[in-house]
């Protein structure tokens, strides 16, 4: 589980809870569109992410993309029914998309010495 956070072109920020998909250098994500986070991401395309271990901290920061490949989306359903045990539904548009996050930065760190042991990744 991950937890995203996006914001409004006005600023009003959202935080959720997601599945998510690793592949690549990349980040995968599926949302309604209409939910805050999907309505957020239409108009304001960075995110900042995190797992929700917080003695294992890993914050990452980037820009997210619509994935629409067929051959990516096959893939990701195949991940996560093996991770998840879910078979996702991404026939209908309307319901459910899925996002790519490019990631441009990470910061990691291991609880309780964060300030010895912070790295940072640039992509």
């Amino acid at each position: 589980m991950y937890w995203i956070s996006t914001a409004s072109t006005r600023g009003k920020p959202h935080a959720a809870p997601v599945w998510g998909i690793w592949k690549n250098d990349n980040f995968y994500f599926e949302t309604d569109p209409n939910s805050p986070k999907g309505r957020n991401l239409a108009e304001n395309p960075r995110i900042v992410f995190h797992v929700q271990d917080g003695m294992d901290t890993v914050i990452v920061e980037g820009t997210t993309e619509r994935e629409k490949s067929p051959r990516k989306l096959r893939t990701l359903k195949t991940e996560y029914v093996r991770k998840y045990a879910y078979k996702p539904d991404w026939s209908d548009e309307q319901h459910q998309i899925v996002f790519r996050v490019k990631p441009k930065i990470a910061h990691a760190w291991k609880a309780p010495r964060m300030h010895r042991t912070l790295v940072n990744f640039i992509f």
